[in-house]
């Protein structure tokens, strides 16, 4: 493949714009660091396409993102972020430990995103899956988290988040550490 310009690739129009490949080029390459940059960028779609092809970096190599853990949680504060940054970003924590110094505003910044109804659902469910995993550790935030989806209304919410309620419940029953 011959060498790309990154961030035209980031732009591409949705039809043509392939993640999986462009990961595993930027991995080939080492263009981690480039694909960070975009990923911080300012303009919502360059940052949250860069988020996406991210996602699909640490799908194939996680230890990718190792030097980029307190960036990539801090990101979070930014205000007016694009939800998809804000998703893929949760996505990447969903099934590998959020680093033991970035917990507490991990833990509390997923507790803000699944109890606000006005955030995307995929942003929602991802945030319940990366709370409850934080707080499986501490038994005091395990307890909190445990009353927070035990009293949601589940009635009121999309499907998603009753089934992610649901699995999250059925999860903590098998630890018996609630």
């Amino acid at each position: 493949m011959l060498p790309i310009n990154l961030k035209a690739e980031l732009t591409a129009d949705i039809r043509a714009f392939k993640a999986p490949e462009l990961a595993r080029y930027i991995l080939k390459h080492q263009l981690i660091d480039e694909l960070m940059t975009f990923a911080f960028d300012a303009d919502a779609l360059l940052s949250s396409r860069a988020m996406w092809v991210l996602g699909h970096c640490t799908d194939i190599d996680y230890d990718c993102i190792a030097p980029y853990h307190q960036d990539l949680i801090h990101n979070l504060k930014r205000e007016g972020l694009h939800n998809g940054v804000i998703r893929n970003t949760l996505r990447l924590y969903q099934k590998h430990p959020v680093p033991s110094n970035q917990e507490s505003f991990m833990f509390d910044t997923c507790m803000m995103y699944f109890t606000n109804p006005s955030q995307a659902i995929a942003v929602r469910t991802f945030a319940i899956t990366v709370a409850y995993h934080i707080a499986l550790q501490y038994p005091e935030l395990l307890k909190e988290f445990t009353l927070l989806i035990t009293h949601l209304p589940l009635a009121d919410e999309p499907p998603a988040i009753q089934s992610r309620v649901k699995n999250t419940l059925k999860a903590m029953a098998k630890t018996q550490k609630y």
